[in-house]
């Protein structure tokens, strides 16, 4: 048998790898190896982090202790009695006078017990965390919720 042409030894070379490479581009995608999805441009929201919107004080108003009521009380009745000079007057201004004491005692002593922490989770829900201490926490930090207790990023 008489040896083919070298020219068409390559172009049959050559027919034979292109049909190689025209089969092996019609396989399925699980022969091409695997697939990484595209990068996302923005995080999942998280239930647990966010930021603060408002930081509320909770207000605690102590019971007076009775020496603004006493002090208020004898206050009042010495001044009403100097202005208007009857009985009636001096108990009037004294059951005023303590009142005002009482309240102005209480006012002064007036304390801070914790804190309502609202925060805007990343996935848009609002929460509401009370606790005793809010160290160096402000208004528009990232923070993450753990425990029950706001934790700044």
């Amino acid at each position: 048998m008489k040896s083919a042409h070298p020219a068409i030894r390559i172009a049959s070379a050559v027919a034979s790898a292109l049909a190689v490479i025209a089969i092996g581009s019609g396989a399925p995608a699980a022969w091409a190896g695997p697939e990484t999805p595209p990068p996302s441009a923005h995080p999942a929201p998280s239930a647990f982090v966010g930021s603060v919107t408002s930081i509320d004080p909770i207000r605690t108003r102590p019971k007076g202790s009775g020496v603004g009521a006493v002090a208020g009380g004898v206050a009042g009745g010495v001044v009403a009695h100097e202005l208007f000079g009857s009985t009636l007057g001096t108990v009037a201004g004294a059951a005023g006078g303590a009142v005002l004491g009482n309240n102005l005692e209480r006012n002064h002593r007036e304390g801070v017990a914790g804190y309502h922490v609202h925060v805007r989770l990343d996935d848009g829900r609002p929460r509401t965390i009370t606790q005793t201490h809010i160290g160096d926490l402000r208004v528009g930090d990232r923070v993450r919720i753990e425990g029950g207790q706001v934790h700044r990023m």
